[in-house]
């Protein structure tokens, strides 16, 4: 990714110096695996976007495995928050990274996408500040960037702590299991090919006011429904296409289990703007499972830009338990079907290509800049200009796609909010080994599919890309999965 490169230059030498000091110690004893978590949860006070926070009732959490003895160390780690930026997740990786001995392109920092948490905008803050428009931060709240800073050191002191316990891996297990009424498609398709209705995250109306009023212009302007004001539409249309199948890798030392990783594509959204920082049905399902099997559970929100829970979801408490029980089910059952397959060194294989996205507004960013270096414009214009620039620089900076292979199960990682189209064509690649796939590994907003931004719908509506990033995206899928 080309802003890293050109952020840390000076540092890979030590890196690179401090994974040869620390590789051969590990290598010598195999595979080995250390999980490691830290607190991520925001002050009252902090303002999470769709709303200030107002009570604290449970843990937001940061949890994550380092592996060695394959190479440089490598790192995952999924945040229960709704995203963060690619100045932010440099800044992460360049933390683990230094912590586990490894370099930056062997860490994947992921966010499970809740919307009731925090996210992490490096550039936009800098930017901001940079213009004399810096956030107004309460008496008593801490800077947004300082302390998403902090919770990203605290993350690499825990994994540095975490290396001292780390045990050796001699199996890779896979299940997966199908979950029930945990997702629909949101897009429903008229005859005119394009989008009709929008199915939104729940079928009743329990969005903040200023949200709902502002995506019924969006679908007016555009031409389709929405879910809130249908719902009986909502609930009778059918699920549509989705990926039904919550997959899970396990490490394991002999018949020990030792850490689970979950992937299922699905918006882990029940209702929003409450101001009481969640983890959501997800967070639930997780650490129920966690304190039930013994086995530290790590969780991936996969490729479900263009999913959600909205036609069986009518945003109460009730239905929050149900679809964390559901989930939990469904992992369980995968946990339950489980294969297991010896797994050495030469299995493992960390593999990254980077990709620069096509941008939307790239073509209109530095009349963008000058609006927002505009000190005689309204500071609400100005704001939205650094919105768009950041925007299209961060895509034109690129990322990077991951690839993990662990035997003929592997694991690939994608930004943004991708639809399941790039799930479902990822699995397609390698249709007979166990392909796992974690999406929000950058904060880079809905990525359709190709066809899709010839059908209109509110996720094309507010896209930063274009219809050019599948091609993109899936040659480098491809190249991953097949080298």
């Amino acid at each position: 990714m080309a802003n890293l490169k050109n952020k840390f230059a000076l540092m890979t030498g030590l890196w690179l110096l401090c994974a040869a000091l620390v590789q051969p110690a590990f290598a010598a004893e195999g595979l080995r695996i250390a999980t490691f978590q830290t607190d991520a949860t925001p002050p009252v006070g902090y303002d999470m976007g769709y709303s200030v926070v107002k009570e604290i009732r449970e843990r937001l959490l940061a949890k994550g495995v380092v592996i060695t003895g394959a190479g440089k160390p490598f790192v995952m780690l999924a945040v229960d928050w709704g995203g963060v930026d690619g100045r932010a997740r440099d800044e992460w990786h360049a933390l683990l990274a230094k912590a586990a001995g490894t370099t930056p392109d062997r860490v994947s920092v992921h966010t499970l996408h809740q919307h009731d948490a925090p996210g992490a905008a490096f550039f936009a803050y800098d930017e901001r500040a940079r213009l004399g428009l810096p956030e107004a931060v309460p008496a008593g709240v801490p800077d947004k960037r300082l302390w998403a800073r902090s919770v990203m050191e605290n993350s690499a002191a825990a994994l540095t702590r975490a290396l001292r316990q780390a045990q050796p891996v001699t199996h890779v297990g896979t299940g997966k299991a199908n979950a029930e009424r945990l997702g629909a498609n949101r897009r429903l398709m008229g005859t005119n090919g394009r989008v009709a209705f929008h199915r939104q995250s729940t079928y009743t109306n329990v969005y903040p006011a200023e949200v709902a009023a502002q995506i019924k212009v969006d679908a007016d302007v555009d031409g389709h429904r929405l879910s809130i004001f249908h719902p009986e539409e909502a609930k009778a249309a059918p699920e549509g296409l989705i990926d039904p199948a919550v997959r899970t890798i396990s490490f394991w030392n002999d018949n020990r289990p030792l850490a689970a990783l979950t992937y299922y594509a699905s918006h882990p959204q029940v209702w929003f703007g409450k101001g009481i920082p969640t983890s959501d049905f997800p967070g639930t399902a997780r650490e129920r499972l966690q304190k039930e099997t013994g086995v530290f559970q790590v969780y991936f929100t996969g490729a479900g830009g263009n999913i959600t829970l909205g036609k069986y979801n009518d945003g109460t408490p009730r239905a929050r338990e149900e679809f964390a029980g559901r989930l939990q089910d469904a992992m369980a059952r995968a946990w339950t079907a489980t294969d297991r397959s010896a797994l050495t060194p030469a299995d493992v294989e960390w593999r990254t290509t980077d990709i620069s996205l096509p941008a939307k507004y790239g073509a209109f960013k530095d009349e963008a800049r000058a609006v927002a270096a505009d000190t005689a414009r309204p500071g609400n214009e100005r704001l939205a200009a650094i919105s768009k620039y950041t925007r299209a620089q961060a895509l034109e900076e690129g990322t990077t796609l991951v690839a993990l292979r662990l035997g003929k199960a592997y694991s690939v990682h994608i930004p943004g909010e991708a639809f399941v189209q790039y799930q479902l064509g990822a699995q397609a690649i390698r249709p007979n080994d166990f392909v796992a796939v974690a999406a929000y590994a950058e904060g880079l907003g809905y990525i359709g599919h190709e066809r899709a931004y010839g059908e209109g719908g509110y996720e094309i509506t507010v896209s930063q890309t274009t219809l050019a990033a599948e091609k993109v995206i899936m040659d480098g899928v491809r190249k991953l999965l097949l080298q």
